[in-house]
């Protein structure tokens, strides 16, 4: 196999990891909500998207989580590959039954990442940031925007 094809398993192996990272801390979030908050779930991919262009695509994953009091907390995760440049976006948010929506967390590279093998180290220090997210801060945020 040629580099760009090792770059291409290295982004796809690093695009997988993230969804069942992202999968594990949806479920590892419910399991410190207050008991009786967790109404469902839902997953938010992974799914690709192709543009017309031939140098656009998109990938992106997620979950979401409905709480009681008509609270859904989103954690996402999106990747845009253009001729231009890669960019890279994990966030975690919380919408009320009305549509409003506060971002918690909104975290990525400042840069593009300029090959596969940096996109996947991005993609991890990201998660990272999500995983070190406190449960019970996140849940106090939530409840606080159905009070």
């Amino acid at each position: 196999m040629n580099d760009s094809g090792q770059a291409a398993v290295g982004a796809v192996v690093a695009l997988r990891d993230a969804h069942f990272r992202l999968t594990a801390l949806a479920r590892a979030w419910e399991e410190h909500a207050p008991a009786g908050s967790v109404r469902g779930r839902m997953p938010l991919g992974p799914e690709w998207h192709w543009s017309d262009r031939p140098d656009q695509a998109s990938y992106s994953d997620g979950r979401l989580i409905e709480l009681t009091g008509g609270l859904t907390l989103a954690l996402h995760l999106a990747v845009r590959f253009d001729a231009a440049g890669t960019d890279l976006q994990a966030s975690l948010s919380v919408e009320d039954r009305d549509g409003n929506v506060e971002e918690l967390l909104c975290t990525g590279p400042e840069e593009f990442p300029a090959s596969a093998e940096e996109l996947a180290a991005a993609i991890g220090q990201c998660l990272d940031r999500l995983e070190r997210l406190d449960p019970s801060s996140v849940w106090r945020r939530a409840r606080s925007r159905s009070e």
